[in-house]
């Protein structure tokens, strides 16, 4: 059966709600009793990570049982605000997204532990979708990303590498093919890195944005980028022969966005038709050229919002649960 749902972790409510990306109903929610940040789901869909800042705790819900429930939380010496996971789903790692020179962390899904810290200025994490070498940070006071990396067994390297990314980046992701990072930055610009060699990473090209971007997410193709703003969802075609991004169209989205480091609060529904927006107070659908579409029922925001799409048994999808 295709198993098409996202998770939110709704800062207001303290909660993590999962929802189903077709029928746009809330199946689940799960009360933490903190105030979560960002989300984020293994590639199985078997499992999600949730940040949560001032408790400075990972929380992991195990997403193959029904109804779906926390299978543990560590407590990291730092606060915990963006996170990414490693390709083979072992390892969520975390930065805290203070202006002071805190951690990043990496968490052990199987163990529910913190095994590795390395201390960094970073605001925002990123973690390439083919190999744990390459681990960008993204340092908001500066003009930088830095690479770390991430080793089989959860332990963290700081390579000593920065390289340019335009100005005041505030958040990073990777192309389906871990070719590319787009790198968004404060007040309105994404650059283009080439990331095809790991230690040499490149800043190859940018495009301004017409709001003050907030997060990104890139089509499974790799040929689309659709840039949250304040104001406007922009939609950018990405040659990746030429390295280049060009303005397609760009909307005005209405809705009441917080910007977070690192936290992603856009994404694409499994088809590649609709698109997912966290803000305050609601999960609101658009379809990729704008049309409004309505809102997720029962899901509130702000918060990182994450969406899984894989073919499992009907027997692990999570059922719709009273609340």
């Amino acid at each position: 059966m295709q198993d098409h749902f996202g998770i939110i972790a709704d800062n207001t409510n303290q909660r993590a709600s999962i929802f189903d990306t077709d029928t746009l109903e809330v199946m689940q929610q799960i009360p933490l009793q903190a105030d979560v940040l960002d989300v984020a789901i293994t590639k199985d869909c078997r499992s999600a990570v949730v940040t949560s800042f001032f408790s400075k705790t990972m929380f992991q819900i195990c997403l193959c049982e029904r109804p779906a429930r926390v299978a543990g939380s560590a407590v990291s010496p730092t606060f915990l605000e963006d996170v990414d996971l490693t390709p083979d789903g072992r390892y969520a790692l975390s930065v805290d997204g203070s202006a002071a020179n805190q951690d990043i962390v990496s968490y052990s899904l199987k163990r529910n532990a913190f095994v590795s810290t390395l201390p960094t200025s970073a605001q925002a994490v990123a973690i390439s979708p083919v190999t744990g070498e390459l681990v960008l940070t993204a340092e908001y006071f500066s003009t930088n990303v830095h690479r770390f990396t991430v080793d089989r067994s959860g332990a963290l390297a700081d390579s000593g590498q920065e390289f340019p990314a335009g100005s005041s980046p505030i958040n990073l992701n990777f192309s389906p093919d871990g070719f590319f990072a787009f790198v968004a930055n404060l007040p309105s610009g994404i650059s283009v890195l080439s990331t095809l060699i790991p230690g040499s990473v490149a800043l190859i090209s940018s495009a301004a944005t017409t709001s003050q971007p907030q997060s990104m997410v890139v089509s499974s193709d790799g040929r689309h980028l659709f840039v949250l703003g304040l104001t406007n969802v922009d939609i950018f075609s990405f040659d990746p022969v030429a390295g280049n991004l060009t303005l397609e169209n760009s909307f005005s989205h209405g809705l009441n966005i917080v910007t977070y480091f690192g936290v992603d609060q856009v994404a694409l529904d499994p088809s590649q038709t609709r698109l997912f927006i966290s803000a305050v107070g609601q999960v609101a659908v658009f379809t990729t050229y704008g049309l409004p579409l309505g809102v997720v029922s029962g899901a509130s925001g702000p918060g990182g919002l994450a969406i899984c799409s894989c073919e499992r048994a009907s027997s692990d999808r999570p059922r719709a649960q009273s609340f």
